[in-house]
């Protein structure tokens, strides 16, 4: 972290370099802030990239212990998923279709759109990704949750909007 100017509320730092001292509150001029010089345990977001002519899902490894930021095109720390083992919704899918290709075991990614949803999108197979591109917007009509994540490890929820 280059540098910080001092803020009127509490702000948290976790695993940054740079970051100021922690201090309850402003008293003196110290910076309102809680400070962890490590962040415990984190996964960085999944993300696309281009190999060619074909696309993969990279699906980063959790770190522990992590202190700064993940170099800029470090694919070692990721899986990489081919996109056959992945859907790619759009807002014209219903919540049956986009459970479907879950229970299918693919990989599912939302494009930009609002999805209006008449029951939840269940998450049940370990270490999948539902992935928002975009303003992937999903929305309940008839008062249901969105999603649930049945009792799995690794789920991965990134990037929608509810």
């Amino acid at each position: 972290m280059g540098s910080f100017s001092k803020g009127a509320w509490n702000f948290a730092f976790v695993g940054c370099q740079g970051a100021p001292a922690s201090h309850c509150n402003g008293d003196g001029g110290a910076v309102p802030a809680s400070t962890v010089d490590q962040t415990p345990l984190m996964a960085e977001k999944p993300y696309i990239v281009m190999d060619g002519s074909k696309f993969n899902l990279m699906i980063p490894h959790y770190e522990t212990n992590k202190v700064g930021s993940t170099a800029e095109n470090n694919w070692e720390n990721a899986e990489t998923v081919d996109f056959s083992n992945v859907y790619v919704g759009s807002a014209s899918d219903s919540a049956s279709t986009i459970n479907g290709k879950l229970n299918e075991g693919l990989h599912v990614i939302l494009q930009p759109g609002i999805y209006h949803l008449d029951a939840a999108i269940t998450v049940n197979k370990a270490n999948q990704v539902l992935l928002g591109m975009g303003m992937a917007t999903l929305v309940s009509t008839n008062g249901n949750a969105c999603i649930e994540v049945g009792d799995v490890d690794g789920v991965r929820i990134a990037g929608v909007i509810l």
